[in-house]
């Protein structure tokens, strides 16, 4: 294969990166991102019509069209956002879970095989792999993962995927971001979820279990953490793991209370069963001091920031 990636330690900015799940929540923000860097960037659709000369019909669960993808962009790096990401939907649909995390990895790794072109990787996973590691404290990326649910299962198994299959010779660095929200993020999720309440005027807001304390960043410190990682690529070594995270780990329902003082709201709260959760646990706190060290990323949106931003 060949060898695509420079060996001066700065990743090029006049390298092609490719995006999976460029349309999605985190896809628009980063491809904006990259190219405001000066980056070439190639998004990815699924629709067979395709778009502009930078939009390439890329399907996860068609590694012909991933093959082709790597051939027509000849990308130095994929930043691979493309996922089933709820875990509540993994829930009710695991296989779709599996099928899009894991077998999405497993293709992607067989189309560079299949066309001898491994661009770097990075590969977006997630802090819920930890799951029963919390349950002893902080999480480190040297905690033992324990995942609780399909989303959290397949993401790990992705990992090891891109450790175990992809060409042994490409840059790879696992991301593990924490939960990150902002505007365009689906209101499935919790903090979005009690926006809209919120915004439509309800004289109640239905809840899960908000007494469960997480770790919320804004999306577009996950963003510039994703860029720095990719700055740095060639100095980290292949497969290492970074946690994304503001290092803080409020009760959901001390977010939802400043967001009703925000949008002076006298609302009531009230649990909706629909919406619990089974496996939760109840604090979980992510350590981020590897990343910080490593690319001097930090956080520099605050919660209020964030809350203020879903309310607007």
């Amino acid at each position: 294969m060949a060898d695509l990636m420079p060996r001066d330690g700065i990743f090029p900015s006049d390298g092609a990166i490719l995006v999976t799940g460029s349309s999605g929540f985190v896809g628009r923000r980063l491809v904006r991102r990259l190219r405001s860097d000066g980056y070439r960037v190639y998004e990815t659709t699924r629709s067979r019509s395709g778009g502009d000369e930078d939009q390439l019909f890329f399907d996860l669960f068609d590694r012909n069209s991933i093959a082709k993808a790597f051939e027509q962009s000849k990308p130095a790096a994929i930043i691979h956002l493309a996922a089933q990401s709820s875990v509540s939907g993994s829930n009710s649909s695991p296989l779709e879970a599996w099928s899009t995390n894991a077998g999405g990895a497993m293709n992607i790794c067989f189309a560079a095989m299949e066309v001898a072109i491994a661009p770097a990787v990075i590969f977006a996973s997630s802090t819920e792999v930890y799951g029963g590691a919390f349950n002893r404290g902080t999480a480190t990326e040297g905690c033992l993962p324990e995942p609780m649910n399909p989303y959290a299962r397949s993401k790990l198994a992705a990992e090891h995927i891109f450790l175990d299959a992809y060409p042994a010779y490409a840059p790879l660095v696992i991301a593990r971001p924490a939960n990150h929200s902002g505007v365009g993020q689906d209101d499935r999720f919790a903090l979005p979820s009690f926006a809209k309440q919120l915004r439509d005027g309800a004289e109640t807001i239905r809840v899960g279990n908000i007494g469960v304390r997480r770790d919320f960043l804004h999306v577009e410190d996950v963003v510039n953490a994703y860029v720095f990682l990719l700055q740095g690529m060639l100095r980290h070594d292949r497969g290492e793991t970074f946690n994304i995270s503001s290092g803080i780990s409020p009760t959901l329902r001390q977010l939802l209370e400043r967001m009703m003082v925000l949008a002076d709201s006298k609302a009531d709260i009230v649990v909706d069963p629909d919406r619990m959760r089974l496996s939760d646990i109840e604090e979980a706190l992510v350590d981020n001091l590897k990343l910080i060290t490593a690319t001097e990323w930090q956080p520099k949106r605050s919660l209020d920031d964030l809350l203020t931003e879903l309310l607007s």
